[in-house]
């Protein structure tokens, strides 16, 4: 499964073609679903903004809020576009997250993990599109199982 998305990652980056929108800023929001092996699910809700570079090639930032775990997670990612179909491509995310549990969260713990995704995007216009993406923080800083989130969403470049 890593080289898979190891893979999957690497062919979004560096080899995808023309993209539907240009260079520019993007916000979105999304609802979410993340589950865990131990300590259950989480009903989330997000928000994300970054900048294309060009027509493949971005960052984003994230910020979500896992309300089931009492905690936020905070990301920093390379995101790679690839041209499936017209207005359809497949996303690829490569960075960092940083979470942490409220005060009152059970075990009132803080990590520094990798985060990797894979997604879809459909392009409404050229200014709105729709993203549906699953993202993996493995090994979830010692707490012995990964974070799996599911999300849909919505973005918007200006």
């Amino acid at each position: 499964m890593k080289k898979f998305m190891t893979a999957m990652i690497l062919t979004a980056t560096v080899a995808a073609p023309v993209a539907y929108a240009g260079p520019g800023f993007e916000f979105g929001a999304n609802i979410a679903r993340t589950t865990t092996s131990g300590y259950g699910n989480s009903s989330d809700f997000g928000l994300t903004a970054g900048y294309d570079f060009n027509q493949s090639i971005g960052v984003e930032g994230g910020y979500e809020s896992l309300m089931g775990y009492e905690m936020t997670l905070l990301s920093m990612s390379a995101l790679g576009r690839y041209r499936i179909a017209d207005r359809v491509h497949l996303l690829g995310l490569l960075g960092m997250s940083y979470w942490t549990e409220s005060p009152t969260g059970k075990y009132k713990a803080s990590g520094i993990d990798p985060l990797l995704g894979v997604g879809l995007s459909y392009h409404l216009t050229k200014a709105i599109s729709i993203r549906g993406e699953y993202q993996l923080v493995p090994h979830f800083n010692g707490l012995g199982t990964n974070l799996n989130t599911f999300m849909i969403g919505v973005n918007y470049r200006f």
